[in-house]
Order: C-alpha cells, then structure tokens, then sequence
C-alpha cells in the first residue's frame, strides 16, 4: 500500500498505533492497536460513526483493551525494531480496496473501519457481536459525510461542518 495515498487522519492512527504497540512493549503493531488508536481519536470521525450507528463505544474500548492485554510483551529492542503485522497489513490493503470501491481517491479512517469488519481475529468478531454491518457503517457514514467523496489527504475537516 503506498502510505501516500492515506488521508492526514489514517496516518495518524497508523503512528498513535505504533506508539500505542511501544508503549506496551509489543513486538508488532496489529489490528487493534490501530483500532484503539481510532476510537479514542478525539473529536475522530470512527467515534462519530459508531455513536450514529448506536454501538456501544465503551464496550468497544473495554474489547480491545482486553485484546490489547492479551497481545505478548518483548523486552529489548525499541521502538524502530515495531513491525506491521500481516494482519495490519492486509486490512490496509482491504482499506484501499473500499475506498476504491467507494470512488474515494485516498484512504481514510471510515474505509479502515469497513476493513475491520472483514478482520478474523478479535477485533472484528468484537464488531460484528456489537452487531455492526457494512450496511450500518455505510448508513452512519452518509448521515457523517454526507454525499462528499475522499479527494484530499484532509476530508475529515469538510464532515460535518455545520455542527462545530
């Protein structure tokens, strides 16, 4: 995946991730750290997607923090010796395809959270018991963004607007 064609917001998660995965002395940074990174992005459009949704955001938090705990701790190494995962890695590339599909010309947050419904580990199976579909997100999704499509590295700024 070319990291150029990430919106300013998913490179962002994709830093608090690695920070998050340093911070807990773990070896890789994996699908819930950037999950944890997203929903407890401030003022984050994730957030503002599962609340329109009506899923629970503190059941979420509580999910991936016992996810979180349960990921091995290394000691040794530092922080330029965090590697993305496979698993990370594919739900990047599964990111760019829904953004493709969505006609959006970068990859931002919103199609990170359509990927991660396809996750097979816990943090999808967290997702889809919440009882989030595709068909929800994209519903919340609308009522966040409207009809606007992904055209800069930037869009989070132009959602939802009117309301601040």
């Amino acid at each position: 995946m070319d990291l150029n064609r990430l919106t300013e917001k998913s490179q962002e998660a994709l830093r608090q991730a690695h920070t998050i995965a340093t911070r807990r002395s773990h070896q890789g940074v994996d699908v819930e750290h950037i999950f944890s990174a997203l929903i407890d992005a401030p003022e984050g459009i994730v957030p503002a997607i599962l609340k329109q949704a009506d899923v629970p955001l503190a059941r979420l938090k509580e999910g991936v923090e016992h996810a979180l705990s349960r990921i091995p701790q290394v000691s040794g190494g530092g922080p330029d010796q965090v590697y993305v995962t496979q698993r990370l890695s594919r739900l990047l590339t599964r990111a760019e395809e829904e953004a493709q599909g969505l006609k959006d010309e970068y990859v931002s947050v919103e199609h990170v959270l359509l990927a991660l419904l396809e996750d097979d580990g816990e943090t999808g199976r967290l997702l889809r018991e919440l009882g989030l579909s595709r068909e929800r997100i994209l519903t919340a999704l609308q009522k966040v963004r409207g009809h606007q499509r992904v055209t800069s590295q930037n869009p989070e700024e132009t959602y939802q607007a009117l309301e601040r």
